[in-house]
């Protein structure tokens, strides 16, 4: 290499004579068996549009994103909500935006996170909105009499305080069970 430096420190390519400034520009362009043309890395850098997304993307990855494109047919899934197209779908749950996702997951009772808040409104329809054991009718909650969730018949819903919603969850149910089955029991008899 050292028949190719220059006085000035430079390196002169015989391949296409032109000068490098340092030994490792100079070795990497003696090693390098493509092209000696100058404009053969700018001509790689020419950006085409995606015919899915229609986004500029460079020549070299063309293939690599139109084969990932959300758009690409083989690749899309449509929102649950909205029905269009899922951007990040490797990641989504379904839906594309978290506008869609509070939409799908936080409404509607064919969803697990649903908070339902219809059995309340069905139980106070029914019921006066007081806890049958206290009286207490500023906070009320709903208990389910045979712990199942999913029944909301208006004989299985039983407004009580927090306090004494806890004790039919806990070791002292025993002490308002009589009142609150003898309120069931009244109850029912009125639609008998």
């Amino acid at each position: 290499m050292d028949q190719y430096k220059n006085n000035d420190g430079t390196y002169t390519s015989p391949k296409n004579g032109k000068v490098y400034k340092t030994l490792k520009a100079f070795t990497a362009h003696w090693h390098y068996a493509g092209t000696t043309s100058p404009t053969a890395f700018a001509d790689r850098l020419v950006s085409i549009n995606c015919k899915f997304c229609d986004k500029s993307i460079l020549q070299c990855s063309i293939k690599k994103h139109e084969t990932a494109c959300y758009l690409n047919p083989t690749n899309q899934i449509e929102c649950k909500v909205c029905n269009s197209p899922i951007k990040d779908y490797k990641h989504s749950k379904g839906t594309c935006s978290r506008s869609c996702a509070n939409k799908f997951f936080r409404s509607g009772p064919n969803n697990g996170n649903w908070k339902a808040e219809s059995y309340r409104s069905l139980c106070f329809v029914e019921h006066d909105k007081k806890c049958v054991v206290c009286g207490e009718d500023k906070i009320v909650a709903v208990h389910h009499m045979n712990e199942d969730h999913s029944d909301n018949s208006i004989d299985n819903l039983v407004p009580l305080c927090p306090t004494h919603h806890q004790y039919m969850h806990s070791r002292y149910r025993s002490e308002i069970l009589p009142k609150v089955e003898e309120y069931i029991r009244q109850f029912n008899l009125r639609f008998a």
